[in-house]
């Protein structure tokens, strides 16, 4: 059980959350965390879809350019998104 002081101070803790960042507050009340924006998972199918259609058009082709410019592609895409899940939180 808290203490009458204890109480007061979250409280303050809590109208200082609500005022300075409400979308945090709304988040710790809900207990749900926010989605995040699908644009960013947009880009990265369509920079992938890329990446793989210029490696494939490389190896039908013979062409070491394109070839080269997908694997680099392809990794890229695989760094993106080992950054996007490395910055999610836990």
């Amino acid at each position: 059980m808290l203490s009458h002081y204890d109480r007061r101070e979250l409280d303050k803790i809590e109208q200082w959350f609500e005022a300075t960042d409400p979308a945090l507050a709304a988040v710790l009340t809900t207990g749900k965390p926010a989605r995040r924006p699908m644009g960013r998972r947009l880009l990265l199918i369509c920079f992938d879809i890329l990446a793989a259609l210029l490696f494939v058009l490389g190896l039908i082709t013979a062409g070491p350019a394109l070839t080269l410019s997908g694997v680099l592609a392809c990794a890229l895409a695989v760094w993106l998104h080992a950054l996007r899940h490395l910055s999610r939180p836990w």
